[in-house]
């Protein structure tokens, strides 16, 4: 009996911090049929046969002029010679075996497709009026991850075949880099692509603060639309930089106001707390990367919980950063 009383309380327990969390909204009547079409298996499903290229044109529409412009630099697809750079395109993929690689961590994307649609039922309760984009995947010759443009989003799934992948050592990149190339990575770095596209950075002042609530703006996006995925993940942070992230918010926040930092209009500076890199340069070499981000998603959650009447549509279109912090009274 006092076995059972335990179970119901954990079970309890859990059910209530589910229910603490204020993006798992109901979705249940939003009806989205999300199609997403393979771009990666259909450029090389005849090779070595001459690609019919009118048939591409007629199924992949302005992608693939997207994709062969931006992603490939072939040229046109309207070009003379776009066939023949096509096809030396995919004898190069195949060389190397990228197809290959690809169709055998991607032979399905059911996965993918379950969790994109649960994300863009997120982005319709939120932004009813916004319409949902076509999504395409491909492959890049490890060029790009995720591609946007107006009404079309594209996944290099060749960019997330695992941090296991020999491809990517043999490239030379970072470690910190590859350990995010991950299938687990792509519901995260589309809804953040589609957040910077829809709500781009705007302010005739650039400097640090604005740049981390702006910053802060996207991940708190991210909550809203992955509210299942942890923040970890959101972040693209290991456990540990995590809870170094978590642990050290107060003095992180102290030493950019103590060193006058905050303000800061230089690049440099910006870049050591926002750009990309395996930690953050001014802390410890176990620090959390992206530490002004991390920073900014705390001003913007510290705001948002004090005005709750404020949408998220209201806050993503709001692009007073220095007002949004002065009203969050951000006090770590």
């Amino acid at each position: 009996m006092l076995r059972n009383s335990f179970i119901i309380l954990i079970l309890s327990v859990l059910l209530l911090s589910c229910n603490n969390n204020k993006f798992n909204v109901d979705i249940s009547n939003i009806d989205l049929d999300l199609n997403i079409k393979r771009l990666d298996k259909d450029l090389f499903q005849n090779y070595p046969d001459t690609p019919n290229v009118s048939k591409l044109q007629k199924e992949y529409g302005k992608f693939l002029d997207l994709y062969s412009l931006g992603v490939i630099g072939i040229g046109s697809p309207q070009s003379e010679r776009y066939k023949d750079a096509l096809m030396q395109f995919q004898k190069y993929c195949f060389e190397y075996r990228i197809p290959e690689k690809t169709d055998s961590v991607f032979p399905v994307i059911e996965d993918i497709s379950i969790k994109l649609t649960d994300a863009f039922k997120h982005y319709k309760y939120y932004f009813s009026k916004k319409p949902i984009p076509e999504i395409y995947t491909f492959i890049s010759a490890f060029n790009q991850s995720v591609v946007v443009d107006e009404g079309m989003i594209g996944i290099a799934l060749d960019k997330y075949l695992g941090r296991n992948c020999t491809y990517y050592k043999q490239l030379g990149w970072d470690q910190y880099k590859i350990r995010r190339m991950e299938k687990n990575m792509i519901p995260v770095d589309v809804m953040r692509a589609l957040a910077i596209m829809e709500f781009p950075y705007a302010d005739s002042v650039d400097n640090l603060l604005n740049q981390m609530v702006y910053e802060g703006k996207i991940q708190y996006f991210l909550d809203a639309m992955l509210p299942n995925v942890p923040d970890s993940l959101k972040f693209a942070y290991t456990q540990a930089q995590w809870e170094w992230a978590d642990y050290n918010e107060e003095k992180m926040w102290a030493y950019l106001v103590e060193s006058e930092t905050l303000f800061s209009t230089d690049h440099l500076t910006i870049r050591k707390f926002i750009g990309d890199a395996p930690f953050t340069q001014v802390f410890h070499n176990n620090s959390c990367p992206r530490a002004g981000v991390f920073l900014g998603w705390k001003i913007v959650n510290k705001y948002m919980e004090k005005y709750p009447d404020i949408s998220l549509k209201q806050l993503m279109e709001d692009n007073d950063y220095q007002g949004i912090l002065n009203a969050a009274n951000y006090r770590p």
